[in-house]
């Protein structure tokens, strides 16, 4: 096996990781999209000390959703499963390159025409033909998960994510102030609002499924699946 073969290999084992991480933070996000906002679950238990554990248990997923997204999208780690990582890997000009060939190759293109024989040179045609659509088509999913993960890096949103996961989901830093002293950090203390579970994980995405298409040379029909989790959580909550 090729060293090119063997490094996309990785990414595109990073990335079936990923994307597995991916749905379960939008269904755990389907589930508290209905404890938030004016929700009939929240009504029903207003007042009595079900609303407690409604809290926790909205709270929960949402520190959930926001420390697993972060995982996957920001940590900077060398040897840790992130988009981050990924993107810095198609940073690699020489290796961008080449992928962007074996992504293009058709050399397994299967032609046949009506009458069962094709001309050499027509043949010749739908390869260059094949070859420059995948490539245009390689251009386009890199420049949407490049632009969009830089985009979402730098956003107020993916800040507040970042910051909140590093100093108060899994490490509990203090920070001193005038009136309290020393304290742990509060999720008020980044602005982070129950909207961030949703925002986080529909503006990830494009970025996760272009990139997978990118080391897999494959389409993964995600609608299909977040839709069901939709479904789940619809059922759960009926019930």
């Amino acid at each position: 096996m090729s060293v090119l073969i063997k490094r996309i290999d990785k990414n595109a084992m990073m990335l079936s990781s990923i994307v597995n991480t991916y749905f379960l933070a939008d269904q755990n996000q389907k589930l508290l999209s209905h404890l938030i906002g004016d929700s009939e679950h929240l009504k029903r238990w207003d007042g009595s000390y079900a609303a407690s554990g409604a809290n926790t248990l909205r709270f929960s997923l949402y520190m959930h959703v926001l420390s697993e997204m972060r995982a996957i999208m920001f940590d900077t780690q060398p040897k840790v499963t992130s988009v981050h990582n990924v993107i810095k890997a198609l940073e690699d000009t020489n290796f961008k390159s080449q992928l962007k060939k074996w992504f293009s190759d058709t050399k397994d293109l299967n032609i046949v025409s009506l009458n069962g024989s094709v001309l050499d040179e027509s043949v010749e045609y739908l390869r260059v033909e094949e070859a420059n659509r995948k490539m245009s088509a390689f251009d386009n999913l890199a420049e949407v998960a490049i632009e969009k993960y830089r985009t979402l890096v730098t956003s107020e949103l993916g800040i507040r994510v970042n910051n909140a996961r590093n100093k108060m989901i899994s490490h509990k830093q203090f920070q001193s102030t005038e009136s309290a002293g020393r304290r742990a950090f509060e999720a008020t203390d980044f602005g982070l609002v129950y909207s961030d579970a949703a925002d986080i994980v529909e503006q990830s995405h494009d970025i996760i499924f272009s990139l997978y298409s990118l080391f897999t040379k494959a389409h993964f029909d995600s609608q299909s699946s977040l839709k069901h989790h939709e479904f789940v959580a619809n059922e759960f909550w009926s019930k």
